[in-house]
């Protein structure tokens, strides 16, 4: 549950230049290939895996949720662009609170006028997940006040980690 005075709701600190520059960004540009390899070869076995899955939720009721849980578990907690990862943005925007709040708001103001102009595609576009880098200087408090104003709330099935990713779920109101 979201708590106003928790420190993980709020901005990351902000990393030193040197660090950025002269630690991270190497790591970056030598693992990150490799990691995104990785990630695909996982995506890849887990879709072969979810054709059996997808029989089983035929067969058994209500184990849809359960399946959906047990993705997120194993998937859900390798990120796409990790946390250690140095990008463009965050070498040139690090502890600019205002550019990451625009950010924000700009990524979930466009979700929300998809949802609005297509309500036959709202089933397949109706989850959001945000990752640390979308957020990083505003922090996960203001990305779930700008989304409740929109009348996103956080996802009920999967689980929010405030300093690695911010899964919210549109709750059908326009505000």
């Amino acid at each position: 549950m979201h708590h106003h005075n928790d420190p993980a709701w709020g901005p990351l600190p902000v990393r030193s230049a040197a660090l950025r520059w002269l630690v991270l960004l190497p790591l970056t540009l030598a693992f990150l290939p490799l990691w995104w390899v990785v990630w695909i070869l996982l995506a890849l076995c887990f879709h072969g895996v979810a054709a059996v899955v997808q029989l089983f939720v035929y067969l058994v009721p209500r184990s849809e949720r359960g399946a959906v849980r047990v993705l997120d578990a194993t998937l859900g907690r390798v990120p796409f662009i990790p946390r250690w990862c140095v990008t463009p943005v965050s070498l040139v925007r690090e502890g600019d609170t205002a550019y990451y709040r625009a950010r924000v708001e700009r990524r979930i103001g466009k979700k929300t006028r998809l949802l609005a102009k297509s309500p036959y595609l709202y089933a397949a576009h109706r989850d959001l997940d945000l990752g640390v880098h979308y957020y990083r200087g505003a922090g996960a408090g203001h990305v779930l006040h700008v989304a409740s104003e929109q009348g996103w709330n956080l996802h009920p099935e999967l689980r929010t980690r405030p300093r690695h990713c911010v899964r919210l779920r549109h709750s059908g109101r326009t505000p």
